[in-house]
């Protein structure tokens, strides 16, 4: 953690915000698992324009793909941006595990979430990760 946390939320606060926080989290897993194909794409089609018989078809085809890619990383970047705005940590953004900070007994610890889970029902202490995670 580089500082304090920006808010904390509590248990039913976090589980409020899941309604915004899911889809985000939902469309930042599907662009990274995208990311790595989009990047063999361009180079792909890079290499197939620098070839001397390439034509106009092949520049249009890696400008395309590289549209695409650029495309996916500003989604990418925009979707993480408007976790941590609003106070959410994205901590795995491949299986989609995010924590919220949140006071228990006056000690600063983590709600923790994980794409696919219908409310938050887990927290840990700060530095304990996903390893740590005991039920509410």
């Amino acid at each position: 953690m580089s500082g304090p946390p920006g808010r904390t939320y509590t248990v039913a606060e976090a589980n409020a915000a899941l309604v915004e926080v899911d889809p985000l989290v939902t469309r930042i897993a599907e662009l990274f698992r995208d990311l790595p194909e989009l990047q063999e794409e361009v180079q792909i089609a890079n290499y197939r324009t620098s070839r001397s018989n390439a034509g106009p078809e092949m520049e249009t085809k890696y400008e395309g793909a590289k549209r695409a890619q650029y495309d996916a990383e500003m989604e990418l970047t925009q979707a993480a941006a408007r976790l941590e705005k609003m106070g959410v940590v994205l901590k795995d953004p491949q299986i989609g595990l995010i924590d919220f900070y949140s006071l228990r007994d006056g000690e600063l610890v983590e709600l923790c979430w994980r794409l696919g889970e219908k409310r938050i029902t887990h927290w840990h202490r700060i530095g304990d990760g996903f390893a740590g995670r005991r039920p509410l």
